[in-house]
């Protein structure tokens, strides 16, 4: 993948011949000067004092420049509070929505609401940036404006659809936060487990393929084709019985017993205490061969649905409930 924003190491070399009055002592002292002086360079970060001020161009072609690194953050959305903290930048923000509660010190942050957002709470914070999201940005216009009439920065991150774009969104919070190599080093572990994974996958058969029903609510919501979550079950050569269809379709229960999954995944187990029960509870289910054979598995919701870094965490879990012979060894 095109990596932007990476920056620029400037190793310094010395090279040449000492004055006749040098002696050997010395050029070695010189030389293990230079040496430490590239390691400290390479160590905080060269270039750092460089690259602010920036200008960022967001999710909805708004140019924003930043004079100097932020140091008072507020996120506007899980996915990027789950990325700022990833980034090692955790303990600068200063606010947070009511949905963020991943890792467990941001609980400790204070809260500007839910999606709709208390537009004077954040000023009164007074961030030097507020990271918004795309998928809410139309709605929340007006409360945008306010915070930019007020003189706060607000940069809007991209509606990630594919894994790309999560990487891409990743690689703009960082830019924006000075944590662009930090950005770089989680997109790569992320790339590396996601393609370990996939290439065991690749070993399962083609008769073996399992045909997986994803249920994000017991409303029967699910994923399509232009979704994240399908391309991980892509990845992992499972079959989404629903990949045909787009964005996050709702279904019937008429549907989906006669898609006749082998394998249902649920994603909230926050909301429903046992939600294998809840899917065992449906009359009209139960020859449906993923109930028969008591393949009904609950992954955790937020590695799997949102944006974020723990996508390839959310896809080894996926990958142990649906093939385990081959992910469980």
């Amino acid at each position: 993948m095109k990596k932007w924003y990476m920056w620029l190491v400037a190793a310094l070399l010395i090279v040449g011949l000492l004055t006749a009055c040098g002696t050997e002592n010395q050029e070695e002292r010189q030389s293990d000067e230079a040496q430490t002086e590239e390691t400290e360079e390479q160590t905080t970060g060269s270039g750092e004092a460089a690259a602010f001020p920036i200008t960022i161009t967001d999710a909805f072609e708004n140019e924003v420049t930043l004079e100097e690194e932020p140091e008072k953050i507020v996120t506007l959305i899980p996915s990027i509070t789950e990325t700022v903290f990833a980034l090692d930048a955790g303990d600068k923000i200063v606010g947070r929505t009511d949905w963020c509660n991943f890792p467990e010190a941001v609980l400790e942050i204070e809260t500007v609401g839910g999606m709709d957002f208390d537009v004077e709470k954040v000023i009164s914070l007074q961030p030097d940036v507020v990271l918004a999201h795309a998928s809410g940005a139309h709605s929340s216009a007006d409360g945008l404006d306010q915070l930019r009439n007020s003189g706060i920065k607000v940069v809007i991150v991209n509606d990630a659809k594919q894994l790309e774009d999560v990487y891409k969104s990743i690689e703009m919070i960082g830019e924006v936060i000075g944590k662009t190599n930090e950005a770089t080093n989680v997109i790569e572990d992320m790339q590396n487990k996601i393609t370990e994974l996939a290439a065991k996958a690749e070993e399962i058969p083609e008769e073996d393929r399992v045909n997986v029903w994803v249920e994000v609510s017991p409303d029967l919501y699910t994923p399509g084709k232009d979704t994240f979550l399908n391309e991980l079950l892509q990845l992992l050569n499972a079959t989404n019985v629903t990949g045909d269809q787009e964005g996050w379709p709702q279904f019937t229960e008429e549907d989906v017993v006669s898609i006749n999954p082998d394998v249902i995944i649920t994603t909230y187990g926050y909301y429903i205490e046992n939600p294998s029960e809840e899917v065992k509870g449906r009359s009209a289910w139960k020859d449906v061969n993923a109930v028969a054979n008591d393949r009904i598995y609950d992954v955790e919701n937020d590695t799997v649905t949102r944006s974020g870094p723990r996508l390839a965490e959310g896809m080894e879990q996926l990958a142990k409930f649906i093939y385990p012979d081959v992910f469980e060894n």
